[in-house]
Parts: structure tokens; sequence; C-alpha cells
């Protein structure tokens, strides 16, 4: 996870059409590695409105990091803050990086994942088109 793509990506929803959302992901999770593949990939790539920026936080980077409110943490720490347990898992983001809503747990269903997948971006939406810049 890169602590500068967070930042930027969380910059950008308020002035773009872009929700930001988070996986919650191990490079020895083949779930994982599907999911991007296979939902997350295209739908970065899609010409919709509003669009989708992915931020990676690895549970095996140790590495740590600044929050945008200027806590320090690591991927680990960040999933366990947030209640995150398996892997793959997406969440919509925050301007804090926080979850917005109940966040998408695992990866077997995936006739049905992108769906799943759009309602969370549509919740992610109507959080950033309702809140005030500061």
């Amino acid at each position: 996870m890169s602590a500068q793509r967070l930042r930027w990506a969380l910059s950008q929803p308020p002035k773009a059409q872009v929700v930001v959302a988070g996986i919650y992901t191990s490079a020895r999770c083949p779930w994982c590695i599907a999911l991007k593949k296979e939902q997350l990939g295209p739908r970065t790539k899609a010409q919709t409105v509003p669009g989708l920026i992915v931020v990676e936080f690895d549970i095996d980077d140790e590495a740590s990091f600044f929050m945008p409110d200027g806590s320090r943490t690591t991927a680990r720490d960040w999933g366990k803050r947030h209640g995150l347990k398996l892997t793959p898992t997406v969440a919509m983001l925050d301007h804090l990086a926080k979850p917005l809503a109940e966040p998408l747990v695992g990866y077997g269903s995936r006739d049905f994942y992108a769906s799943y997948l759009e309602q969370q971006i549509e919740i992610a939406q109507r959080f950033w088109q309702n809140r005030k810049r500061p």
C-alpha cells in the first residue's frame, strides 16, 4: 500500500466524480487475485461515473504509514481497527479512510459480486455528494 496513493485517492472524490475503495488483501490469497482481476480491475478502467479508485491494504506489509487524521498505522492494524479479519474484503472509504458501509467480505459469488460492488459504490457516491468541503 502506498501512503501517497491513499492520500491522493482520498483527495479526489469531492472534486472529481470518483469513489475510493480499500481492499484488505494478502499475496497468499487466491480469491484476492481473482477479485482484483475479475471485478476491481475492469471497474476501475470503465468509463462509468462515478469512477473507482482502489487502494490496497496488504496485511503482510509491515510498513507503517500516516492516515489522513495524522495517526500512524500499518495495513494489518488498519484492518483490525475496522473489524476486517478476512481477505479479500472491500470497503468504500470516507475522507479519513474509514469504511462507509458494511464491507464486502470474500469473493464466493462471482455472478452477484458486481451488483454488490455497485451498491457499495452508490452508497459512497451519496456520501461524497452530500459532504461539504472543509
